[in-house]
């Protein structure tokens, strides 16, 4: 019943422990010799005081461990942490078995551990046995699963030393980078929600019940979620058991069902639309912008690229100086990850040079000329530190910039803040940009099949979406009839 011994400290303070709990027949049959040949016996034996059963919090980092998860502190045998343990464990991953080890620490506690199947043919109690960690945090505190996803969906890639170690955990970190970062940084949210929701309910988070998932579900659509949110949810919690190498409980039929019925009672429901900043709209943003100030030539230059470039707000935080070529005609931005780049190949993106003063090529040359960004390196669009109020009769102090890019979501608080300043109403976003763009090219008639090239998008169906619906009133072939 019994994987094997562990012994931590002295072997003398482990049998004493031993004999201070053991029954007195087991007692009597201890030999007096090495422990680690006693595992069969000990495997029947019972203690009193009865033991805690333990599941060992997992090595998320190098050297940093989460809590370990008490399951019980009131057990008799190791026939009964084994069955605590299997109802605790309800999915296991694959080539793997349950078994329980006993702990010498010297005080002694059983502890739930995964051993691979192939390990069975060793001999009982051998030293060659280990107490291998879980791979990953399997019926342990929600805590625990939010570290492991976050240090594993942030991890980086190790580095070549020509072993079968190395090359698996890379082949882990090269796998869970398929997935695009926006897409990882949604999904830890998305469990960083679930690991709250099913600690405050005292339920498992790792593996999760076919049953909590649908309750978790329904919870998120009583709190007015979206259909697509709460399919996000599950899709996140779909990641999650798939990197932890157990069954999916999101493909069982009440979970379906429990979706399916979210979306029939949500047909009414609107999804968010985010307004387009269009040119004419963001003639007026630019308008109100000081460009006598650091700030505000950075913020005009983030518009007009965004804009002239349809790109993405993760796009615009993400541009680097080495990937931009000026020249007579204007500019060519390559941009090494895009959301529609699945291949990783990379992008160009083209942008003319005009002569206004609303001209995206100019504002970035001015930004560069200002921010003396000229002859560096890295980072584009940097965070830029106001200066204090100079006090009487000292010259005003300057801005200070920083060497880090802004985040994506600081380049979508300067777009719906300059909207705010403007006096612009509606629910502006980092994805207005890119949507005023594609609006406005289909309001100055160009062709469908021109737009998809100009926003790099993968179906026709999407461009379209990025239309806004009073286009449909102008364009309507009725219109001019009516």
């Amino acid at each position: 019943m019994l994987s094997h011994l562990h012994i931590a400290g002295s072997a003398k303070a482990a049998r004493e422990a031993l004999l201070d709990r053991l029954d007195q027949k087991t007692r009597q049959q201890l030999p007096a010799g090495d422990l680690t040949e006693a595992v069969a016996l000990l495997s029947t034996g019972r203690f009193s005081p009865r033991l805690s059963l333990v599941i060992r919090g997992i090595e998320y980092r190098d050297n940093e461990f989460a809590e370990d998860t008490v399951l019980s502190t009131d057990v008799e045998t190791a026939e009964e942490a084994l069955a605590i343990a299997s109802a605790h464990l309800t999915a296991l991953p694959s080539g793997h078995e349950l078994a329980i080890a006993l702990d010498l620490e010297p005080e002694p506690v059983f502890v739930a551990w995964l051993r691979p199947k192939a390990a069975r043919r060793r001999k009982a109690g051998s030293q060659t046995a280990t107490l291998a960690p879980l791979a990953s945090p399997l019926g342990q505190q929600s805590g625990a699963v939010l570290q492991w996803f976050d240090a594993l969906t942030d991890e980086a890639l190790p580095d070549y030393d020509g072993t079968l170690v190395t090359a698996e955990r890379a082949s882990k970190t090269y796998s869970r980078a398929a997935k695009a970062l926006n897409t990882r940084r949604t999904y830890r949210s998305a469990v960083r929600s679930w690991c709250a929701w099913a600690a405050g309910h005292g339920l498992p988070a790792l593996p999760a019940r076919s049953e909590d998932v649908a309750a978790y579900l329904a919870d998120l659509a009583l709190q007015k979620k979206r259909p697509a949110t709460v399919d996000l949810h599950r899709a996140a919690l779909r990641y999650l058991h798939h990197i932890a190498q157990v069954s999916v409980p999101t493909s069982h039929a009440l979970v379906s069902e429990t979706v399916a019925g979210i979306r029939r009672t949500s047909t009414g429901s609107a999804s968010r639309q985010v307004k387009g900043l269009t040119w004419d709209l963001l003639g007026e943003v630019i308008e109100q912008i000081d460009t006598t100030e650091l700030v505000g030539i950075r913020d005009k230059a983030i518009l007009l690229l965004g804009f002239a470039g349809a790109l993405r707000r993760s796009e615009v935080a993400a541009l680097c100086l080495e990937n931009v070529a000026l020249d007579d005609d204007g500019m060519r931005i390559r941009l090494d990850r895009s959301k529609g780049d699945r291949t990783g190949q990379g992008v160009e993106v083209a942008i003319p040079r005009g002569i206004t003063a609303l001209c995206p090529v100019r504002a970035y040359e001015a930004w560069l000329r200002k921010a003396k960004l000229a002859e560096a390196k890295g980072p584009v669009f940097r965070r830029v530190w106001l200066p204090p109020a100079a006090e009487a009769g000292q010259p005003p102090a300057l801005p200070a910039m920083g060497s880090e890019a802004l985040s994506d979501r600081s380049v979508a608080r300067i777009i719906q803040k300059r909207c705010l300043d403007a006096g612009l109403t509606g629910d502006f976003s980092g994805h207005s940009l890119r949507r005023g763009a594609i609006t406005t090219g289909a309001r100055d008639g160009t062709d469908l099949v021109s737009l998809k090239r100009f926003s790099r998008h993968q179906t026709f169906g999407v461009v379209e979406k990025y239309i806004d619906v009073e286009d449909a009133m102008t364009k309507h072939p009725g219109r001019s009839r009516f």
